[in-house]
């Protein structure tokens, strides 16, 4: 089995609520990394038709702060897969609906998925890039994916 990669894609939307801040009045970056985490994990059932799991986390950068009130959406996209690993980049994009200005980037990271049966490491269907699009994202999963090899 084949699929290409704008199939994987997950997006969700979501209102910051009091009860996702810090003490700073601020939204708490925990809570930004748990929907990130969703997502990424969203993103590699739809790519594996079954269960996986969070193995790494790599290059968290929160580039913009998020407010109570802030409407934002996380977006998943699968970029690159191993045998049993999918490298899935995930951004968090903040709307100000105070002006026009078009969503900004806040967060991003790599989640490295690992497809589980049974509780086994299990191969995963390969990926196809078709769009010029999707090239430049397997390429960026390929390299994210080689480096982590590289270090372990």
């Amino acid at each position: 089995m084949v699929n290409n990669i704008s199939f994987t894609r997950a997006e969700t939307c979501m209102v910051m609520e009091p009860r996702h801040s810090n003490i700073m009045g601020n939204v708490h970056g925990g809570e930004l990394m748990n929907l990130m985490d969703n997502t990424a994990g969203i993103t590699a059932f739809k790519h594996c038709k079954g269960d996986a799991v969070t193995a790494r986390v790599d290059e968290i950068v929160f580039l913009k702060p998020i407010h109570i009130g802030d409407i934002v959406t996380c977006v998943g996209q699968l970029t690159y897969v191993g045998r049993s690993s999918m490298q899935i980049m995930v951004s968090i994009y903040v709307n100000d609906f105070s002006s026009d200005v078009m969503p900004e980037a806040s967060l991003k990271a790599f989640f490295t998925m690992v497809h589980i049966v049974d509780g086994v490491p299990t191969q995963v269907p390969r990926l196809v890039p078709k769009t010029p699009e999707e090239h430049a994202l397997y390429a960026l999963g390929e390299k994210k994916y080689l480096e982590i090899k590289a270090k372990y």
